[in-house]
């Protein structure tokens, strides 16, 4: 994991601890896939016969033929950004983070 050195990374993990975290992480609800969960909200807003604006479509559809898989491109975009969202993780975990980083990090969340 983390090592001793002034210049290292704090917080380091090799490959399977960063990828075991992250499944235990969403397995335990405590991380989201941000974009997929987007998608279905757009969905349960909507009315039933209300036009639904497209991610890849210039035309509008019904929320029907959204519902009824007739467009099933929709789903491209956020499942990828998602992919993109869990590879990002991944390598931040496995690259770690500087402890200037890391306290400049805890400034950051605290308002300060």
């Amino acid at each position: 994991m983390a090592e001793d050195s002034e210049n290292s990374n704090l917080i380091k993990l090799e490959k399977d601890e960063a990828i075991g975290l992250i499944s235990a992480a969403l397995q335990g609800g405590a991380l989201k896939l941000p974009f997929a969960a987007s998608f279905p909200e757009r969905i349960i807003e909507s009315n039933e016969g209300e036009i639904f604006k497209p991610f890849l479509r210039k035309e509008n559809v019904t929320l029907k033929e959204v519902v009824d898989g007739k467009v099933m491109d929709q789903f491209v975009i956020p499942a990828r950004a998602d992919g993109l969202y869990l590879l990002s993780l991944l390598a931040v975990l496995m690259e770690g983070i500087s402890k200037d980083a890391l306290a400049d990090l805890g400034l950051t969340a605290s308002g300060k």
